[in-house]
Formats: C-alpha cells, sequence, structure tokens
C-alpha cells in the first residue's frame, strides 16, 4: 500500500476540516482495497505497519478498520490479523442467480428508476464521513474533457459508492449487476462533452443533499438525473 494518505482536492473543504482523520484512513483503505482487486482471505498489513505506513496512531487505525468492518469488507480475528471479508451468504447467492441473466433495457431502467432514488435516499440517511469523502473524490476527479469511456468508469464508481454509502448490501449488488447491464447504453449518455456535463451536473446535486442529509432532496435529485440521462439516451441512439 502507498506510504501516505492522498491529499484530496474534492470540493467541500469544510466537510474535509471536519472529517475525522478516521475517516479519511477508512476510506483510503477502502480505495486501496477495491483499486488493487484484492479477494476474499487477503490479507491487510497489521495496525502497527498500516500506522507507520500512513504516519497515523494505531487508535486511528483501529476506528478506520470498524467502519471497513461494519460494510463487511474486511473481517478482523485474533491469529489472523485483518482480512477481506467474504461477502454475506445472501448478497453472493443473489449475484450468483441473476449474473449471467439476460435483461431488458426496459426492465432494467425501470428497476434502477425504483432502486437508485430510495438509494440515494439511505445515502442521506446512512453514509459515514468516510463515505461522503470519496464520493467527493469521485465527483472531483469527473470532468467534461474525459473520454466517454472513463466518463462512464467514473459515473458507475459515482452510484456504486452511493449504494455501498446506503448501507444495504442486497440493493448494493442490484445495482452492481444493472451497471454490466447498462455499460453500452448508458455510454451514449458520455457521448458528448454537453451530456459529460449534464451527467457531473446531476451527480453533484445528488451529493449536496447527502451532504445536507436531505434524504428527500436526494431521491428527488436522483429521479431527475435519470430522466436527465434517459433523454441523453434516446436522443444519440445509433
Amino acid at each position: 500500500m502507498n506510504q501516505s494518505l492522498p491529499q484530496h482536492t474534492a470540493a467541500g473543504p469544510t466537510l474535509r476540516r471536519a472529517a475525522s482523520m478516521s475517516a479519511e484512513v477508512a476510506a483510503y483503505l477502502e480505495r486501496e482495497i477495491a483499486s488493487r482487486g484484492l479477494t476474499p482471505g487477503d490479507k491487510l498489513p497489521t495496525e502497527r505497519d498500516l500506522a507507520e505506513q500512513l504516519s497515523v496512531s494505531r487508535a486511528t487505525v483501529r476506528t478506520a478498520l470498524q467502519e471497513l468492518e461494519s460494510k463487511h469488507l474486511v473481517e478482523r480475528t485474533r491469529g489472523r490479523g485483518t482480512i477481506v471479508a467474504e461477502p454475506p451468504a445472501p448478497v453472493s447467492e443473489l449475484y450468483a442467480r441473476l449474473a449471467g441473466a439476460g435483461q431488458a433495457q426496459q426492465d432494467v431502467a425501470e428497476l434502477r428508476g425504483s432502486l437508485e432514488p430510495l438509494v440515494a435516499e439511505l445515502a442521506a440517511a446512512r453514509s459515514s464521513a468516510a463515505d461522503l469523502i470519496q464520493l467527493q473524490d469521485a465527483l472531483a476527479a469527473a470532468s467534461e474533457h474525459l473520454s466517454p469511456e472513463e466518463a462512464l468508469r467514473l459515473d458507475v464508481q459515482f452510484h456504486t459508492l452511493l449504494a455501498q454509502a446506503g448501507r444495504n448490501q442486497l440493493m448494493a449488488t442490484v445495482l452492481t449487476l444493472t451497471s454490466s447491464w447498462t455499460s453500452e447504453v448508458r455510454l451514449r449518455s458520455h457521448a458528448t462533452a454537453e451530456g459529460r456535463r449534464c451527467s457531473i451536473e446531476g451527480h453533484r446535486r445528488i451529493l449536496a443533499a447527502v451532504l445536507a442529509r436531505d434524504a428527500t432532496g436526494a431521491g428527488i435529485a436522483m429521479r431527475d438525473h435519470l430522466a436527465d440521462v434517459a433523454v441523453l439516451i434516446r436522443d444519440h441512439q445509433p
């Protein structure tokens, strides 16, 4: 793992100043787990090693690992240390049953339209400081000047992080699958700079409501965002 915490340049400096160091460490470790493609059973460095690498106290690392444990991302046991966790059985079973299924795009659009506003509402109510840091970072990385493929990747990342922040793993799993089912279609909404700007503005409104703990506003912002994306997709049909 890297030797220091990343320097954040995302929006929301007030939140940055207020967020505890443990939230910064938790967000960093979660990104490391995802970016390195660690699989269940892989072991993380010890608390002492992480504290030395990140120049923080062991208490800070311990609190950050508790955050990851609460999200079922890691398991901490005496004698084994901290390892990447297996997904809960219902989540694994759901993914296995749906992953290979062929899905009509209209059905998927209706599923997203039903679930994603609720996920945004849950994120506004349940997200941790570490979740908010990651959402801000994902939004800050987005730009109208990116390629359509990179813009889509960050789009998917934002929605995935939002689903994880809602603390409902079954919903997060279903929405992860919808991303794989809709990637080709959603790429059309990022085909132009205007489309990429529209996506970023939609995410910005959603995140503003989540930061304000405005569940109703977050749900409305998500519905508006999905409606805007549907128009972009329709206007860029091959």
